[in-house]
């Protein structure tokens, strides 16, 4: 209580400045001990944040991560004898100015989680290191095959997993050479090298090769034998691409990843196939902001003790690396109660929400009213927009070309089919909208 009545709640921009002289070397400004790493962070304002990790801090995340592997391995009881790895970012991104390493926090992680959690990798860190996307992806997916036990597929977003997969399928005559060979010829820059060389297997290369001259397609049961789930963020924007990642390998086995961030990991995901998870209340101490009104600045932080299933709340963190009171600027929805601990998923940053008449849209209301819809539809979008217009209404742009081929339907006739659908949708998903709906403050989706 004294520590949260001496100490006001801040978000990046009015910690920037102490957070600015912590990377330059003040570090005693902010942080218990000095930083061991920065975890660079895309802002707002389109600069990296420097966010410290100092020893507590690691030792954090490492609680943290080691609550996720049980949890995985509680859900999914055939991976404890299978590999289980993450795809992640490079932490090769130089020095701070006084020679503090920095990086991505998910390479860094990647390198320093414990042991227990480390044994069930098969990628070597170099190959997150490669400076092309699509061959890191290749590189990652070809040792993945050679690896027959793997048994979880890992990243932050569904889109890194899909494009693994699409990498392979790319490239599957070099594929089926290499497994053929047992070789890997990683190719262009990267800030680490090393070689990968494993037992030829010219019987699964064949079978590769069959497979593709016959279907066009590398099958997953040939690729990934062992395949138990995969594992990415649902919440939020990110799970629009479900459906494609379950096309793209055939499977349709969810777990969430944590709901976390460079400044911390904030849940554990319990359930199968749903977006969120119980409150990591072992790693940080974690507040909660009442929205609408956090951003006023009249609202009272609560305690996880005291927040209520179905209201929504900007997270607040306090962690071992410097972060007092921290406003992630992150909406939350508490989903449930497990024992005494609340549940969360991620619904929006909260600039990303939109109003025309204070009916709040967030990313989650959105995503969900479009993925339902293109189920209902059979039709998916690559990408649309959905942008508020002047006239009191939204007006949702896409791709015509993505509404078919030539033996489709009329455009007219599928287009008024797809609004319609949206339209109910979005009022199903998003009370506010319903509500301004109904009082007809709100035009109908065009």
């Amino acid at each position: 209580r004294a520590f949260r009545e001496a100490v006001p709640i801040s978000t990046y921009a009015e910690m920037r400045a102490d957070l600015d002289a912590v990377y330059e070397g003040d570090w005693q400004r902010l942080c218990p001990s000095r930083p061991i790493f920065f975890a660079m962070t895309a802002g707002s304002t389109g600069r990296f944040k420097y966010v410290p990790i100092t020893a507590e801090f690691r030792r954090e995340l490492h609680e943290g991560a080691l609550v996720f592997n049980g949890a995985l391995e509680a859900r999914y009881p055939a991976v404890r004898t299978l590999k289980a790895q993450f795809l992640v970012g490079s932490a090769e991104g130089g020095q701070s100015p006084t020679g503090i390493p920095q990086g991505f926090a998910s390479g860094f992680n990647y390198k320093n989680f414990p042991w227990l959690v480390r044994r069930r990798f098969a990628v070597p860190y170099w190959v997150f290191t490669i400076d092309d996307a699509d061959e890191r992806n290749y590189a990652a997916g070809r040792i993945l095959v050679a690896e027959r036990r793997l048994g979880a597929l890992c990243a932050i977003s569904p889109v890194n997993l899909i494009n693994l997969r699409q990498a392979l399928e790319r490239q599957a005559e070099r594929l089926c050479h290499d497994v053929a060979a047992g070789t890997l010829d990683a190719r262009g820059p990267s800030a680490l090298r090393a070689t990968f060389r494993t037992r030829p297997d010219p019987a699964l290369a064949e079978a590769l090769r069959s497979a593709w001259r016959r279907d066009g397609a590398l099958p997953t049961r040939l690729l990934f034998p062992s395949l138990e789930v995969l594992v990415c963020w649902q919440g939020g924007n990110m799970g629009y691409y479900l459906d494609a990642l379950d096309s793209v390998f055939g499977i349709d086995r969810h777990f969430e990843f944590p709901v976390s961030a460079s400044e911390g990991v904030f849940a554990i995901p319990h359930r199968a196939n749903r977006a969120g998870g119980i409150l990591a209340i072992t790693s940080h101490f974690l507040e909660f902001l009442p929205e609408p009104g956090a951003a006023s600045g009249g609202a009272r932080a609560l305690r996880a003790d005291e927040l209520e299933v179905g209201a929504e709340y900007r997270l607040v963190v306090t962690n071992g690396g410097g972060l007092h009171r921290y406003d992630m600027e992150d909406i939350v929805r508490v989903t449930d109660i497990v024992g005494r601990t609340p549940a969360i998923e991620f619904v929006s940053k909260a600039d990303r929400c939109a109003s025309v008449s204070n009916e709040r849209l967030t990313e989650l209301d959105v995503t969900h009213a479009m993925q339902a819809t293109s189920r209902a539809c059979g039709l998916w979008f690559r990408e649309f927009l959905f942008v508020p217009c002047t006239d009191r209404r939204y007006r949702v742009v896409i791709d015509g070309a993505e509404l078919g081929g030539p033996n489709a339907s009329p455009r007219d006739s599928i287009m008024r089919a797809l609004t319609a659908e949206l339209e109910r949708q979005l009022r199903a998903a998003a009370r506010g909208y319903d509500f301004e709906r109904d009082d007809a403050l709100l035009e109908p989706l065009h």
